[in-house]
């Protein structure tokens, strides 16, 4: 789907280290185009970027503090989705949904000050994918602070998608688990869920959890495939939301 998370795995290292990389060919013109590593955190760059008519959204930095562009390059980046994904009655909704809870995870959870979103859209193959990441503590790590629970990556994964909150003052937390939803059953798209060294790989057919040995991400990344919607939905009547 679009950057993979070992891409934002080389972002995450090559901007805490202040690195550089190398990348030949076609990988090269792709990684300068969605601007990796350093991605744009700006209004008026998305903006220059949106005039050029591409089918991808250049990785977009949304930060925590107030006197940022986050709420309006988190604006800019659902609007262009929509006028690339159609105006199918319900579709607006159903897209903005998870991008909104998902990104607001990212700042209620992580305890760094930037997320990263990117998009792409296929043409020829009529599908959307969208990536959220933070480089926070990680889901175990979160539950462990806030709740005093020793959990692995699997488990608390798992917890989460049960609905249990990792905040003290919330009796439930829905976000994730209803977006997985929206994208699965409403979307009829593919979901994935990692934090740290596990994956949750969800669709309206079937959900597997994984184990990844020899890989860790200190964060979460949450990217979702959904395809061209051709008819009408309606997240608020059909129980998606629960």
């Amino acid at each position: 789907m679009g950057l993979s998370s070992f891409d934002f795995t080389v972002k995450r290292d090559i901007n805490s280290t202040k690195s550089s990389y190398s990348a030949n060919g076609s990988v090269k013109s792709y990684l300068d185009a969605v601007k990796f590593p350093k991605g744009i955190d700006s209004v008026l760059s998305f903006q220059k970027e949106v005039q050029l008519k591409k089918n991808y959204i250049p990785i977009s930095i949304l930060k925590k503090e107030k006197n940022s562009d986050r709420e309006r390059l988190e604006s800019l980046f659902s609007n262009l989705i929509l006028k690339v994904i159609g105006s199918v009655p319900g579709t607006s909704s159903a897209i903005l949904y998870p991008i909104s809870e998902l990104v607001t995870n990212i700042f209620e959870h992580s305890t760094q000050n930037e997320g990263y979103l990117f998009g792409q859209f296929y043409p020829k193959k009529d599908y959307l994918d969208i990536c959220i990441v933070d480089c926070g503590r990680g889901l175990a790590e979160t539950y462990k602070k806030e709740n005093g629970l020793n959990l692995t990556d699997s488990e608390a994964i798992l917890r989460s998608m049960k609905g249990n909150s990792t905040k003290l003052n919330k009796e439930r937390g829905y976000g994730v688990r209803t977006s997985k939803s929206v994208v699965c059953n409403a979307m009829n798209g593919e979901f994935i869920f990692l934090s740290g060294s596990a994956a949750l790989v969800s669709s309206k057919k079937s959900e597997k959890l994984f184990n990844l040995p020899g890989f860790y991400w200190q964060g979460v990344i949450i990217a979702y495939r959904i395809p061209r919607p051709t008819e009408p939905v309606d997240i608020y009547k059909n129980g998606y939301l629960e």
